[in-house]
């Protein structure tokens, strides 16, 4: 016990100079989100607390330009999963990354382990015979809440691709719809980072909360695409590799409400790529394919953060 206090008093000293690393940190920033563990923030932490050795949450936003905010989301997360480590104090503890070869060693293990139980349920499961002949099966989905769930769980089995045609709703309601559509795309990023996503929605200029959601969509390498203005379908529409949702209107007063749905789920190949030119047909022809650019602002340490 008393080692670990003496090791806590203990600093590093290492070269921050960013011209002597012989690695791309944007790609091993990448790579870090790519397993599944962390997020861009923690990502950022973990390698800076790596480089800097024993530090409090203010040098740790200075040094690896998070705001400080976010600095504390990720050390809560990251010391939880043990790969930061924080000072035994009451009051204003520092922090420590773990060394990757701890990190990376108990990430190794706890997948290892859940590969060989994914073998063995494989094998297992294998040996069930079906009773039913059924492809593919047909149903309908009543309720706005009972959509939605289905909704993001199409989203979050997708392994493939995405495509999205948002209703109405999410365009002249409450913004708190398509923020929460947005928490869950960026989750299923992280372990899905190849994951082909394209969502198609009415936009409206003067919505600037709107407009911030998109543009950290885009910049999480999802396409955006607006209806052009005399063209917005009556529907909303989710299309993945297995899975296929239409929702209709079902209602205008006080807003336009979808609380009916069709669900098709195991579609087969034929099926799967005639919904397929549906969808690009109409991201092609009744919609316009959005660019965002990116500009340069302050953060609250005076450095400059990408918008």
């Amino acid at each position: 016990m008393n080692s670990e206090k003496k090791d806590f008093k203990e600093t590093m000293e290492i070269n921050n100079s960013e011209d002597s690393l012989d690695y791309n940190v944007e790609d091993v920033y990448k790579k870090l989100q790519s397993i599944g563990s962390f997020t861009i923030n923690d990502s950022k932490i973990y390698v800076t607390l790596l480089k800097i050795g024993l530090s409090n949450p203010a040098v740790i936003s200075e040094k690896s330009k998070v705001d400080r905010a976010r600095v504390y989301d990720s050390l809560k997360r990251l010391v939880k999963r043990g790969i930061v480590e924080e000072e035994p104090v009451k009051r204003a503890p520092r922090y420590r990354a773990f060394p990757p070869d701890v990190v990376f060693g108990a990430i190794r293990r706890k997948l290892n382990n859940q590969i060989s139980l994914a073998t063995a349920l494989e094998k297992q499961l294998a040996q069930i015979e079906t009773e039913s002949t059924e492809q593919n099966s047909v149903w309908s989905i009543q309720g706005k809440n009972k959509i939605n769930k289905k909704f993001y769980e199409i989203i979050r089995n997708a392994e493939d691709f995405c495509f999205i045609f948002l209703t109405l709703d999410y365009s002249i309601s409450s913004i708190n719809e398509l923020e929460i559509l947005e928490s869950i795309i960026l989750d299923k990023l992280r372990s899905h980072p190849t994951l082909n996503i394209k969502i198609a929605l009415k936009i409206f200029p003067d919505k600037d909360d709107q407009k911030s959601i998109l543009n950290r969509l885009f910049h999480a390498n999802i396409e955006i695409y607006r209806w052009k203005p005399a063209s917005v379908l009556p529907f909303g529409l989710i299309l993945t590799e297995s899975e296929f949702l239409q929702t209709f209107l079902s209602g205008t007063i006080p807003k336009p409400t979808y609380g009916f749905g069709i669900l098709m789920e195991k579609a087969n190949q034929d099926q799967l790529l005639g919904f397929q030119h549906l969808c690009i047909w109409v991201f092609q022809q009744l919609c316009k394919k959005l660019v965002f650019t990116k500009t340069q602002r302050k953060n609250q340490n005076g450095s400059d953060e990408e918008d």
